[in-house]
């Protein structure tokens, strides 16, 4: 990897990756604000691809019920780890089903269901000339780094890497790839321009206005990408949690989600798809 790309890329990620983001700065302390003020607070683990819909759905969950929630955001599979080392997360949104079958072996599992659907974009800087009308187009030769999720680890990697697997691609694009440490790390890294072109979820190509989307990733390339959401252990016996874990699936986060692009399972089911 060059220099520029190094930059580019790994600086904007130290200081958005698995970062934890707490409520607004209080006010003066007058009677209204001390009124307002939360009476407790939980800690929400969430894959990056959710960021902008969960900031949203807590500043609401907090206003309405007085719980405050802190957020910890980063690759589902970072933080599936921390959660196994002992981190006190009490709910946890993956981007992966396998993370929360991890914890669930690892008996951290208090109850869970699939909450949210996604599907695979490319993205160019959104000033691109580069023609880029299929995932095969990628082998061009102005496209000469590729930003995904780190394949192994990531599900936005590990879905991106099935995709181009089963297009017969993956051996001849793989000495383009630049591995990131989250999906949120690969936009940014085409946002910049450090790479010419990536491939993350649609959500968050969605949220950018400095990337284009070029071609849309079959989702019958990929297995389900699904969201489980977890209550875990540490946070089974508070109710606060247990409301959060709740409020997740209540019509207001669910108007949240739609919102940012994500697909609602409980609708899909409801048409007739096949849950994972």
């Amino acid at each position: 990897m060059n220099r520029r790309l190094a930059l580019a890329c790994i600086v904007p990620a130290l200081l958005v990756a698995g970062c934890v983001s707490r409520g607004g700065e209080a006010g003066p302390q007058d009677d209204s604000s001390v009124r307002d003020k939360p009476k407790e607070s939980i800690l929400v683990f969430a894959a990056a691809s959710t960021t902008n819909a969960l900031d949203e759905i807590r500043g609401h969950f907090t206003k309405s019920s007085g719980t405050e929630v802190q957020t910890s955001y980063a690759a589902s599979s970072t933080l599936a780890q921390q959660i196994v080392n002992g981190a006190d997360a009490e709910v946890f949104l993956s981007a992966d089903a396998k993370w929360a079958d991890h914890l669930a072996s690892k008996c951290l599992v208090a109850q869970r269901r699939n909450l949210l659907g996604n599907r695979l974009v490319v993205v160019l800087p959104a000033d691109s000339t580069l023609k880029v009308e299929k995932p095969e187009d990628l082998l061009g030769a102005g496209i000469e780094h590729l930003a995904l999720g780190e394949p192994k680890s990531v599900p936005a990697g590990k879905y991106a890497k099935q995709a181009l697997t089963r297009l017969g691609l993956w051996d001849r694009l793989q000495g383009k790839v630049v591995s990131a440490q989250d999906v949120r790390h690969a936009l940014t890294c085409v946002e910049t321009g450090a790479a010419e072109a990536g491939i993350v979820y649609a959500t968050d190509a969605a949220i950018s206005k400095k990337v284009q989307v070029a071609a849309e990733i079959p989702e019958k390339l990929t297995e389900p990408i699904r969201y489980p959401i977890v209550l875990l252990k540490h946070g089974e016996s508070r109710a606060a949690a247990q409301a959060f874990y709740r409020h997740l699936s209540s019509p207001e986060a669910t108007k949240v989600f739609k919102k940012y692009g994500f697909m609602i399972l409980a609708e899909a089911d409801a048409q007739g798809r096949q849950p994972e």
